[in-house]
């Protein structure tokens, strides 16, 4: 028997069917376009996301660039009150240090007048009796009003011994008084010798820089923060050796061949290195003085040119730090003449050398040398009284050293 064929119905949604394959393409069409406008939607979505974040980044970075201005224009501010600040102190500590000056400058006029007529009376000392050293030294207080030099003879030096073949010799030019000169003359020997070492027979290095230093110290202790100062010119003589440690414009020549040879040179304002020094302290120089008025531009005392506590020693205004110069003794070195510049402002050493050797020629003692050498430096007296020329007018000290 057969079956009964059973039909498909057409309108069935089967796979099979034409009707169904449609609808199926319509899902996918309509999926793809939620798809299409979702990713618009995100687009969209993003890109407003972009830009608020942008205009965020913008604004914060406009806020930032204002406060860096802000900061940096306060930190311009500070800095330009500060610069304001600093100038205004540098210039008041100016005007004090001017002022100091002027007093200064009015208390050595006080001093120092000249006087209607110069005091000639000399005063001398002879020391003979060492073998090795015949020494004669004499000063005249001239046209100043008071005398403020100093001088220190020592030919007993480091052994202590009556023929010692080392010696010590030195002149000090006092300027504001006579106190720094005077104190020089009686500590400079013995404090020098703290600072000796031996070397060889009747010989010793001597750290002169230390030495003298240490001296400037017990100034400053003695003296105060003011008081007076002076140059130093020393001289240690051995058998080997002759040194010359000095500070200021006194100074020493050896008569070596009958010719002179400088053992120092002066230490003034104007050259190159000792301006260099002032004007980096705050200084000046103008007519070849220290900020004006100090005509030396190293010296003991003077410590009101030595003030700064911000620098070192060396750097002041005013040093104690000495020049020295060392030479070998040779057979044709016959003396040393020590003086300050009351003798130098009137003769060069060139011709102080050739004025005592005419003296020794003639068979004059060192003592009356030492007096013809005052003499003749001595500025003569003007008609209507008073000192005729500027040289010549200020205290003389003058010693002769014969080398044995």
């Amino acid at each position: 028997m057969k079956m009964p064929v059973k039909r498909k119905n057409s309108s069935s949604n089967g796979n099979g069917s034409k009707h169904g394959n449609g609808n199926k393409g319509i899902v996918v069409k309509m999926k793809k376009q939620v798809e299409d406008d979702d990713f618009e939607k995100f687009l969209s979505e993003l890109s407003t996301t972009t830009r608020h974040i942008g205009m965020e980044r913008t604004e914060r970075m406009v806020k930032e660039g204002r406060a860096r201005e802000g900061q940096r224009k306060k930190h311009a501010d500070l800095a330009k009150q500060r610069s304001t600040n600093e100038l205004e102190n540098a210039l008041i500590n100016r005007q004090k240090s001017m002022q100091l000056q002027q007093l200064l400058a009015e208390l050595l006029t006080a001093q120092r007048p000249f006087g209607s007529k110069p005091m000639t009376d000399f005063h001398s000392e002879t020391h003979t009796g060492n073998p090795n050293f015949d020494v004669a030294v004499g000063d005249m207080q001239g046209w100043r009003a008071q005398m403020e030099d100093a001088h220190l003879v020592n030919v007993k030096f480091l052994s202590g011994g009556a023929d010692s073949k080392e010696g010590y010799f030195g002149v000090f030019d006092g300027h504001s008084g006579v106190q720094s000169a005077n104190l020089c003359s009686q500590i400079f020997s013995s404090t020098v010798e703290k600072y000796a070492t031996p070397a060889g027979n009747h010989h010793h290095t001597i750290d002169f820089e230390k030495a003298f230093l240490d001296v400037d110290r017990q100034l400053k202790g003695a003296l105060g923060e003011g008081g007076s100062g002076c140059t130093a010119v020393t001289v240690y003589v051995s058998p080997e050796e002759i040194t010359c440690a000095w500070v200021g414009d006194s100074r020493a020549v050896l008569c070596r061949n009958g010719g002179a040879f400088a053992l120092s040179h002066d230490h003034k304002p104007d050259v190159a290195a000792e301006k260099e020094r002032i004007e980096a302290a705050g200084g000046f120089v103008q007519d070849n003085r220290v900020n004006g008025q100090l005509a030396m531009s190293r010296a003991m005392g003077d410590f009101v040119y030595k003030g700064d506590t911000k620098r070192e020693v060396a750097q002041q205004l005013v040093v104690p730090v000495p020049g020295v110069i060392t030479t070998k003794r040779s057979a044709g070195d016959s003396y040393v003449a020590i003086a300050c510049d009351g003798i130098f402002d009137v003769l060069s050493s060139e011709e102080l050398i050739e004025f005592i050797n005419d003296k020794k020629a003639k068979g004059l003692p060192n003592i009356d040398i030492c007096k013809d050498v005052c003499n003749r430096c001595l500025a003569p007296s003007s008609p209507e009284g008073g000192p005729a020329v500027a040289e010549g007018t200020d205290n003389m000290t003058i010693m002769i050293v014969d080398l044995k």
